[in-house]
């Protein structure tokens, strides 16, 4: 038993004990929002077991899918690049060559997270349905030898996390079986005996193990070892350590939606939703037991009028005593239930469970009018109330860029650079601070009202230029295209770098005043013609005048 794998046990242990309020409240929600991740506290169901047997009106199912794809358009678009590399420095940002390196480092990130075989968007998909549902998602960005950086998503049931003074997710214990076979294939003779001997007599017995991920307490140096990130495999059962390494960076990327800042897990959507699905799975039950009354009615039947059993199939026959009155018939019991009215509150919970997930701002249907048909608007109206819309999601977009672009997009491009997929950066960029900059479209919504207050403030001055064209040429048209680059998130690549268009001035500086020493050169040369006819003429008036002269 290793001395270190007890320590981590224990605290894995810990961990397990501290959130049981989380798991009932998650399995909850699973079940009635996404029942394949019902396995918070239910961990023993059977393989392609029913898991919608809560589930009576699906809204809240369809709107998470919906919000989740909704959210993986809007931060991590597989057809736009959503982000860009940039460095600290802004001096350095002017330099030609960085700016083309970080371009195309860029766009070698973005080739890696739509290359299917990365697994990406596969794994974000599932990322944003556990970060809506339960409010906190986990995704592993792990090298793979002859592919570069591989992306799995994990099930938040097995993963269990700390945080650091900071408040960032800087640990990270995660649980999961596999069977033995694999488990030797991919740690051979260091697993305990026992799994050793499954593997080779009942290879598909499964095993636990524990992996843990979190920042080692020594000094960091060059070794596997030595890392910043400890990263170890224990078997919990013999506390025997498996396999022992480290990270340069945080491999597991963990992100909230929304916190309390004395709770490690977040709340997402899922949670803020949970009392209005509970209320309209129940609204939809009973309205079905009500709609059930009222097309198949309970009958009024005297005690002593007919034989029994009574019919209630078509063309059945029920007999009954001669001279019964009209009274004394079998009738319906008219319950005098309102079904219209529990359709409609049902209308009205649906909407705010759209609401909660964010599908209006999301989505963009536009208003309706009082006939209920879509009312039209130009582009431009659209895009407007597009960017007024996600700027609601501003602050909650933020953290994700924090928790969860951020680390992702420097993890991706650190496993890139070790693996050999980037060439290599400038001698300048060596010692440079990354960041990334977010083109999505929160990002840029947020920042656009830049521009339409710079396109206001000319509108504005157009008038007053006709007066005094002064008021024009105060504005620097250079700058405001870069200020409109960076906003708009454009391609460093289509604006001609500083060098170059002194070059081209240059250029044009030296046609112009070779086109003006043409000018002068044909100007001199139509005067000296002028001159030479000039003199001709004189001449020949001369020979006249002699020849006149002796005649």
């Amino acid at each position: 038993m290793s001395e270190l794998a007890n320590s981590l046990v224990q605290e894995y242990e810990a961990l397990k004990g501290d959130r049981g309020n989380w798991e009932n409240m998650w399995q909850d929600i699973a079940e009635l929002m996404i029942p394949r991740r019902a396995d918070f506290t239910n961990r023993y169901r059977a393989p392609g077991e029913q898991r919608r047997d809560r589930i009576y009106e699906s809204s809240a199912v369809r709107a998470l899918v919906r919000a989740a794809s909704g959210l993986h358009n809007t931060l991590t678009s597989s057809t736009v690049p959503w982000f860009a590399l940039e460095t600290e420095d802004r001096e350095l940002m002017k330099n030609r060559q960085v700016q083309l390196w970080l371009e195309d480092a860029t766009r070698r990130c973005n080739g890696i997270f739509n290359a299917p075989r990365s697994g990406f968007h596969q794994s974000a998909h599932e990322f944003y349905l556990d970060l809506l549902a339960f409010g906190t998602g986990c995704m592993y960005v792990t090298q793979e030898p002859g592919m570069g950086p591989v992306f799995k998503s994990y099930f938040l049931g097995h993963t269990y996390i700390a945080e650091n003074k900071t408040g960032m997710v800087d640990s990270v214990y995660r649980r999961f079986d596999d069977t033995a076979r694999s488990l030797y294939k991919q740690f051979g003779n260091k697993l305990p005996d026992e799994i050793i001997k499954a593997a080779d007599k009942e290879p598909f017995q499964r095993f636990e193990l524990l992996h843990v991920v979190r920042p080692r307490l020594n000094a960091p140096g060059k070794t596997s070892k030595q890392k910043p990130f400890l990263s170890i495999y224990i078997h919990p059962e013999s506390r025997k350590v498996v396999q022992e390494g480290g990270f340069d960076e945080m491999p597991y990327i963990v992100s909230r939606w929304q916190k309390n800042s004395m709770e490690v897990y977040g709340r997402g959507p899922g949670v803020e939703a949970l009392p209005d699905v509970r209320m309209i799975n129940e609204m939809e039950r009973v309205g079905l037991i009500a709609l059930q009354k009222v097309v198949d009615p309970p009958l009024l039947v005297p005690d002593d009028g007919f034989l029994s059993p009574i019919r209630t199939t078509p063309g059945g026959l029920n007999y009954y005593r001669a001279g019964l009155g009209p009274q004394d018939r079998i009738a319906p019991l008219q319950t005098g239930g309102r079904v219209d009215l529990n359709e409609a509150k049902i209308g009205q919970v649906r909407a705010a469970i759209d609401r909660t997930f964010f599908l209006d701002l999301l989505e963009l249907p536009g208003p309706t009018a009082a006939d209920g048909d879509v009312l039209r608007f130009s582009a431009t109206e659209i895009a407007a109330r597009q960017r007024d819309r996600l700027s609601i999601l501003g602050p909650i977009v933020a953290r994700q860029e924090a928790e969860m672009l951020g680390p992702l997009v420097i993890r991706t491009l650190s496993v890139m650079l070790r693996s050999g997929m980037l060439p290599p950066p400038p001698q300048v960029l060596l010692d440079a601070d990354f960041k990334v900059a977010y083109s999505n479209p929160v990002a840029i919504a947020m920042r656009s009202g830049e521009l339409a207050s710079i396109s206001q403030l000319i509108q504005f001055l157009v008038p007053f230029a006709q007066l005094d064209p002064t008021v024009i040429q105060r504005f620097q048209t250079g700058r405001v295209a870069e200020l409109a680059a960076e906003i708009l998130k454009v391609s460093p690549s289509v604006f001609k770098s500083g060098e170059e268009l002194e070059a081209e001035q240059r250029a044009a500086e030296e046609q112009q005043a070779q086109q003006q020493e043409l000018v002068q050169a044909n100007a001199i040369a139509e005067q000296q013609n002028l001159i030479s006819q000039s003199r001709r003429n004189e001449s020949v008036a001369y020979l006249n005048e002699a020849r006149a002269q002796r005649q």
